[in-house]
């Protein structure tokens, strides 16, 4: 039931990995713990190790405000897609994160793909709440090159914040641990398509 999912969700994406990436199953159990940083995080992280009882192999629960496998936080992902999409022509000069430009396009690059992957799984979950719903993820021509690009991240935060918006509505008193589209997107990401925001 997508309505179930979506209000769990809501309720729960402090945190994301409900089950073993390796063998599928859900019974992990905790496995101790240890610290990172996320930048612009100052300090440590204290993040939970869980070990599956099935295939015996150990991973990380990361909160959804974390990205697995970067030293970055979901908000300076965030802070680049909404300055590209606000300033598409200007962004790359008045861009203020401690990133390189090389990086920058690398992450909308794979932004990009990411959106091509998972814009059907939003779009579903959106019309599984709303059949008749009105999705605003068009965008009329094909622009050329790299406003193409830029588009499609229109497109898909688009169609991110009607679900999100529509998810927020199954919560009881509209009341989440974190009313963050972002956080809600990774985790998200992360559970209905096996990848989280910026993993290939």
């Amino acid at each position: 039931n997508v309505k179930h999912y979506l209000s769990l969700l809501v309720r729960r994406y402090d945190l994301y990995l409900k089950r073993c990436p390796f063998c599928g199953s859900d019974h992990l159990i905790r496995w101790g713990y240890y610290q990172r940083r996320g930048k612009p995080v100052a300090s440590c992280i204290r993040i939970q190790r869980v070990r599956c009882k099935q295939c015996g192999r150990t991973t990380n629960v990361l909160p959804a405000f974390l990205l697995a496998r970067r030293s970055y936080a979901v908000a300076v992902v965030k802070q680049l897609v909404t300055t590209v999409l606000e300033k598409p022509h200007d962004w790359p000069q008045i861009l203020d994160l401690d990133i390189d430009l090389a990086t920058a396009y690398r992450w909308l690059r794979i932004l990009t793909q990411q959106a091509n992957h998972a814009m059907p799984e939003i779009r579903n979950a959106i019309l599984q709440l709303k059949p008749d719903y009105q999705l605003t993820d068009q965008i009329d021509g094909k622009p050329p090159g790299w406003l193409a690009r830029i588009h499609l991240l229109q497109r898909f935060i688009s169609l991110a914040q009607q679900l999100h918006t529509e998810a927020l509505r199954l919560v009881d008193n509209n009341q989440p641990i974190s009313a963050d589209c972002f956080c809600f997107l990774n985790y998200f990401l992360a559970d209905r398509t096996t990848k989280a925001l910026l993993q290939n």
